[in-house]
């Protein structure tokens, strides 16, 4: 198994660091130019609310919150993975709307005095360290395909890379499983950490804070 993840690794870390990048360069367009965003990231803070609304109709409790970021988690990351076969278009927008979102809520919630590092280390790190490896890598897989797309139209005008092209595909497709188990693993660890240590995390070190500025209202 150890073999098969690295072989994993290598295969795609250049992928996995393009994903990265460009979630960071999101990241950082939101926090620097939140107010012009306003309006462009109420959609996304839509989705959130959506989100939130879905724990508390199932209870509120632990599990539901565990359940529900679980299932959205998931089904956003196999989404990118997949549907990065039209051309790393999803997956780029993905990470590239997730690197806004995060700056501009970390920004907005600076204006109230909390220090972005607080919020970073406090409120997303901990589970974090799971979850965006996670979505960065299957958004990474996404784009993988999307490259091998773009080279199945080009091989249309080169025809002698076809034999490379063709073991390419073969080796993406044979890893895919593999790549799948690992990002819905490393999301349940970090539903379990968003949902049962995180709000404590929160709690004890900004909770009056944050609710000064509830984006979620």
């Amino acid at each position: 198994m150890n073999i098969h993840l690295r072989r994993l690794w290598l295969d795609n870390r250049r992928f996995f660091l393009a994903a990265c990048l460009i979630f960071v360069g999101g990241g950082l367009i939101g926090y620097f130019q939140a107010p012009a965003l306003e309006s462009m990231v109420s959609n996304l803070m839509g989705q959130l609310k959506e989100v939130a609304e879905r724990i508390k109709e199932n209870g509120g409790g632990v599990f539901a919150t565990f359940w529900t970021l679980l299932s959205n988690n998931v089904l956003s990351a196999l989404m990118m993975m997949a549907l990065g076969l039209f051309f790393a278009f999803f997956p780029t927008i993905g990470m590239m709307a997730n690197g806004v979102l995060l700056g501009f809520i970390i920004s907005k919630y600076s204006t109230v005095g909390i220090s972005p590092w607080l919020i970073f280390s406090a409120g997303i790190l901990p589970h974090g360290i799971f979850e965006l490896p996670a979505v960065m890598f299957a958004a990474g897989i996404g784009i993988r395909l999307g490259a091998l797309s773009f080279r199945s139209v080009g091989v249309l005008f080169q025809p002698h890379k076809l034999e490379q092209l063709k073991n390419d595909w073969y080796d993406t497709l044979k890893q895919f499983p593999v790549a799948v188990l690992v990002v819905i693993v490393l999301l349940v660890i970090a539903a379990i950490v968003e949902s049962a240590i995180t709000p404590y995390i929160l709690k004890a070190t900004i909770g009056e804070q944050l609710q000064q500025l509830n984006l979620l209202k």
